[in-house]
């Protein structure tokens, strides 16, 4: 899967659409399906061995399980930023699109945690208050810098050059 059909990416004259999430859809389908199938079939053989609370403690664990993964399926893959160049501005759709910014006030940094970092936009006045990530996690390895390259390159660049903003390298 390349870059561009792994975060959904859509350019036409007026406006860059993409999913940061996207990538994350066949992951979060076979885990639904594992989490689904497996774990009440292992729960299933194991019942009469299994005294009444340690099969409430593993029903408790398969639902947070399940809230977990319906909870990303339904309210983080489905998020698109659109970026319409007619208006210059940014909007974030899931249900209905929402304004968040417009092109003067974007401001993209790398935010780093747990190890890893990955590509954020916010407004320039309070970009570290509210942000919202555009890009997968990046880590140091080599396949994740060949990763972030091809994001740059397909991704990253081509909204900089709609929104203006020059592209600083990452040192």
């Amino acid at each position: 899967m390349n870059t561009t059909d792994r975060y959904k990416f859509e350019e036409n004259g007026s406006e860059i659409s993409f999913m940061p999430n996207y990538s994350s859809l066949n992951t979060l389908i076979w885990w639904l399906v594992l989490v689904i199938i497996v774990l009440p079939a292992i729960m299933y053989y194991f019942m009469d061995q299994m005294s009444g609370d340690a099969f409430r403690v593993v029903f408790a664990i398969w639902i947070v399980c399940m809230g977990y993964l319906l909870f990303d399926l339904f309210f983080r893959v489905p998020v698109k930023f659109i970026f319409d160049k007619s208006e210059r501005c940014i909007y974030k759709k899931w249900m209905l699109s929402r304004k968040i910014m417009t092109f003067d006030e974007m401001a993209y940094f790398i935010n780093e945690e747990r190890g890893g970092y990955y590509y954020s936009i916010g407004k320039k006045r309070n970009q570290f208050v509210k942000n919202y990530r555009i890009s997968n996690y990046f880590s140091g390895s080599k396949k994740s810098i060949e990763r972030e390259d091809e994001y740059i390159k397909e991704i990253l660049c081509p909204i900089l050059i709609a929104v203006g903003i020059a592209f600083n390298e990452r040192e």
